[in-house]
């Protein structure tokens, strides 16, 4: 429903409204939905690399102290096993994660803090460490104590010594990190990645480096140790997903709603008539009123109009009556009054002797204090002796018969015409003829179009015509547009003619030439 519609029930455009709510609001979730899934993806990422730099930390000071037990354990390796067994086994009481310290001689391990002295080769089961290395760490599933268990094997060799060391062998699991492989969508975990195998927080065994997901992790490497970490997780859940849906959707409901009213408050009919009086929508149409015997311009008749930005041509009968009813009218008529004054200085060069200018006036406008005001105004506006100036008045607004018979008398001490508009369609058109003293009666259109139908309402003219004729009333008929019309008003003594027969209503820059050329034309209808 448009502001046509609007004005026409003088309720709002409120489909209009409601659609281009909507439209906003779908355009916030849209914004709304992607600018948050992008903060929440941020902030997953920030998380991500924290949790990662605090476990790096950790590892970081965790294998410091392990590196620190084990070199003071290495000083140990000329000792015999009985008298170094009590040190080495409380060493690995009180290391976090440690299963069993090895000293080894000459390539040779020979005593354990799990099961005493031993005499085997360093290397017989640990294949993948480099014992020609001050430290090598590698991966394996399990020991021959314990085959089931993924283990740590770190070896650190004495300074100075080409096969003495310290073998610990840790059992580190990434079980506190189970928060992280909890289900959800994709991955989730931690992976430690030392060579070619990987300890999960998800599996109890190792894997191949090469079966780790390829994406959605943060990754870091210390750079004093040989082990990568890596933090699974997606960038974004199930979970982010549906709160940002949720919340988007009752956002951009809140959004509409806020939307819609304010579009309500802000474009109510009333105030699209004062913002476009403020940026000048109104503007002054003229429709030529033809003499009947002469079939020559003779007189304008001022309209106003208004060009809605958005709505486009707002029909007057529309704006008009709805701005009567809303106490608008005397701002328009006020407006319209300045804009007619303005043109007329250049619409009288268009007739070689005193015309006839009407404009309409509503009675609510004559019943205001600033009425007088206006008129004057409006006159002294007007190029001298150039117009005679008709206030055309309709007959359904003038309910105070006392008071407009004051009006009357008024304008007409300050030479003003009066016609009555639309007769005959009020409730008290005879006594309106009775009380005032008018100048002239415009014929309604409605009764026009009932020339030659067999219509209830074609006996009404001829009717009115004999009263105006007996009145010595001078005659408007407004809406002709046939030949037919035209001859039988003009035969049955109607003064002026008036209607899209002879021209619609025209701006002023093509008004001009329109008159010459009509003017100047034969006049192949005259009497």
């Amino acid at each position: 429903m448009g502001l046509k519609t609007a004005l026409t029930h003088t309720v709002l455009p409120k489909r209009r409204y409601l659609i281009r709510s909507l439209l906003f609001s779908v355009l916030f979730f849209i914004l709304f939905f992607i600018v948050t899934l992008t903060v929440i993806k941020a902030n997953n990422a920030r998380e991500q690399n924290q949790i990662v730099e605090r476990t790096a930390q950790y590892s970081i000071r965790y294998f410091h102290q392990l590196t620190d037990t084990m070199r003071r354990i290495g000083l140990l390796t000329s000792e015999s096993c009985p008298s170094i067994a009590s040190e080495i086994n409380r060493d690995a009481a009180f290391s976090i994660g440690v299963r069993d310290f090895q000293l080894v001689r000459n390539g040779m391990v020979f005593c354990s803090s799990a099961s005493g002295n031993q005499n085997i080769p360093a290397n017989r089961s640990l294949h993948d460490i480099d014992f020609d290395k001050m430290m090598s760490i590698d991966l394996q599933m399990g020991t021959p104590a314990v085959p089931n268990r993924p283990v740590i094997i770190v070896w650190q060799r004495n300074p100075g010594a080409s096969n003495d060391g310290v073998i610990a062998t840790l059992e580190l699991t990434l079980s506190p990190y189970m928060l992280f492989a909890l289900p959800g969508d994709g991955y989730r975990g931690f992976a430690l990645l030392i060579g070619d195998s990987a300890l999960t927080s998800s599996e109890d065994a190792l894997i191949p480096v090469s079966k780790l997901p390829q994406d959605h992790f943060t990754e870091i490497k210390p750079d004093t140790l040989p082990f990568t970490l890596r933090l699974y997780t997606p960038s974004l859940t199930a979970e982010n997903i549906r709160f940002t849906l949720l919340g988007g959707l009752l956002l951009s409901l809140l959004v509409c709603a806020l939307i819609y009213f304010s579009l309500l408050s802000w474009h109510s009919a009333e105030r699209e008539i004062l913002r476009g009086l403020k940026n000048k929508e109104f503007f002054v149409e003229y429709q030529p009123v033809i003499d009947a015997k002469t079939l020559k311009i003779t007189g304008l008749e001022a309209l106003l109009r208004w060009q809605h930005p958005i709505e486009g041509r707002i029909p007057p009968e529309i704006f008009i009556g709805y701005a009567e009813t809303q106490g608008l009218i005397v701002e328009l008529t006020q407006h319209m009054m300045s804009m007619v004054a303005t043109d007329a200085h250049q619409l009288q060069h268009a007739f070689p002797e005193k015309s006839k200018l009407s404009i309409n006036i509503s009675p609510h406008h004559m019943n205001r204090v600033s009425f007088h005001d206006d008129v004057l105004n409006f006159i002294e506006a007007l190029p001298e002796n150039a117009f005679q100036v008709i206030f055309e008045i309709t007959e359904r607004g003038m309910i105070d018969t006392e008071g407009a018979l004051r009006e009357f008398n008024w304008l007409r001490f300050h030479n003003i015409e009066i016609a009555i508009d639309d007769f005959g369609t009020g409730h008290s058109a005879l006594i309106y003829l009775e009380k005032f003293t008018l100048d002239y009666l415009k014929i309604d259109r409605g009764f026009v179009m009932s020339i030659d139908q067999k219509t209830l309402i074609a006996p009404v003219l001829d009717t009115v015509l004999k009263l105006t004729e007996e009145l010595k009333l001078k005659t408007v008929a407004e809406g002709v547009e046939t030949e037919l019309q035209s001859q039988y008003l003009r035969n049955h003594g109607v003064t002026y003619l008036q209607g899209y027969l002879y021209s619609k209503p025209l701006g002023i820059s093509v008004l001009m030439n329109f008159i010459r050329d009509f003017n100047e034309k034969d006049a192949t209808y005259q009497i």
